[in-house]
């Protein structure tokens, strides 16, 4: 049986190792962390525990609901999924109202705009024209940003409809985010089965939704998880690839597959001369941070019977909220800042952020507050990013690659891990038939 590694548990690296060992594949998994899931992972802090961000899930996302489903098929739904909808906090005051009635898409899409509160006639004219031009496959340059794209949309339909979404999407500022990724995603989301523009609500941390039930069930097929575990080089053999750890000791496997964050890559490949392009290449790429503030509060006018999900905010300084009930009765605020590279002290930002939130609830003292920041949680999805990410080959001799920067024409997503772990342990099995 051939032995393969992966390295790093995130959601790209759970999901290799899964179709590995599901095909049968001796498989050990090495994650540097004690918690698997990379950057969408759970986080423990003063006996809490939550997610180090919010990531968005949409229906559209096959290939990670039917992972999750096929992990989850002896317990509860681990989700709740909802009709779209892109609602502004009470009292905002620009705000939006947008719901999808169930209708065939992209019927679906044209009706919640053509119903949408917030919006005037013109501007709803202007919107649906533009989406319906788009989600046709209309042209877009390779160079265009999304700012470009949009910018013969009225000046509300930018600020309260695109740009939001561009931001949440590709967590990048429209007016560097590449045009054409954006269009995938919505026509991903919004043709095709009326359910892709669904909203996933996890009703468990992101750390159990994928990446634990998918390594336990690596180790029930016989697979090796290692966490805590920090792999400090790989090479390649004549007869596969090794890896190094911290202590220096070194493990032999056919092939190796390394799903972890680009930025950790020239060191892993330092060791590997053939891999230099690939190490240059992906030295040049810009990140994008996401800055997550969790508030508990013990009461208040906390929206109990809203169904909204998350609601914008007017980004000054949160974009999006949030709300959690806790099992103890208590509420949890998720105050959520893309792409945004402000230098304040985390003090003056827990101030602000609540200052807004207070603006539109009528809130207590919180009673924890905590503040997480993921520098580089996703690479800049630009048009220049996009091109020299889709120049990178995805294997090296017995050495694949997997995460999400792997899958350039969806903006650095759970999805786009998830898809480009599969696609590497699928490469992988191949060649392991071929052989």
């Amino acid at each position: 049986m051939k032995r393969v590694a992966v390295v790093g548990a995130g959601w790209a690296g759970a999901t290799a190792a899964l179709v590995l060992a599901r095909a049968g594949v001796n498989v050990t998994v090495f994650e540097a962390n004690s918690v698997a899931g990379g950057r969408a992972r759970a986080v423990e802090k003063s006996g809490r525990t939550f997610d180090n961000g919010q990531h968005l899930l949409l229906g559209a996302y096959a290939q990670s609901l039917a992972i999750i489903d096929s992990l989850h098929v002896a317990s509860a739904a681990p989700y709740l999924r909802l009709p779209l909808m892109l609602q502004s906090a009470p009292k905002a005051p620009a705000a939006l109202s947008l719901v999808a009635p169930n209708l065939p898409a992209p019927l679906h899409l044209l009706a919640a705009i053509v119903t949408a509160k917030g919006l005037s006639l013109a501007e709803k004219f202007a919107a649906a024209s533009w989406a319906a031009r788009y989600l046709r496959g209309g042209s877009i340059g390779t160079t265009t940003t999304v700012s470009q794209l949009i910018e013969s949309q009225p000046a509300r339909v930018r600020q309260l409809l695109w740009e939001p979404l561009c931001i949440a999407a590709l967590n990048t500022p429209p007016e560097a985010a590449a045009a054409s990724v954006f269009v995938e995603v919505l026509m991903r989301s919004f043709t095709g089965d009326a359910r892709g523009s669904d909203l996933i609500i996890p009703r468990v941390n992101l750390t159990a939704l994928l990446p634990e039930p998918a390594l336990d069930a690596v180790r029930s097929l016989g697979g090796t998880v290692l966490p805590s575990t920090y792999v400090t080089s790989v090479a390649m053999t004549p007869f596969g690839a090794t890896v190094t750890l911290r202590d220096e000791t070194t493990q032999a496997f056919d092939s190796l597959i390394l799903a972890t964050g680009p930025q950790h890559l020239p060191r892993l490949l330092s060791e590997v001369p053939a891999a230099s392009a690939v190490i240059e290449s992906l030295r040049t790429l810009i990140y994008e941070p996401i800055t997550t503030l969790h508030f508990d509060f013990s009461h208040g006018d906390l929206g109990q019977n809203d169904q909204a999900p998350m609601r914008m905010l007017d980004g000054s300084p949160g974009q999006w909220v949030f709300w959690h009930p806790r099992p103890n009765g208590h509420w949890r605020a998720s105050v959520v800042i893309s792409a945004d590279h402000r230098s304040g002290d985390e003090s003056s930002l827990l101030r602000a952020t609540r200052s807004q939130l207070e603006q539109s609830y009528l809130l207590p003292k919180p009673i924890w507050q905590f503040v997480i920041t993921e520098k580089r949680a996703t690479y800049s999805c630009t048009p220049d990013q996009c091109r020299i990410l889709n120049s990178i080959p995805k294997r090296i001799g017995r050495l694949f690659f997997a995460g999400d920067w792997c899958v350039p024409e969806l903006p650095a997503t759970l999805e786009a891990a998830v898809i480009s772990g599969e696609r590497a342990a699928q490469r992988l099995i191949s060649e392991v038939n071929h052989d």
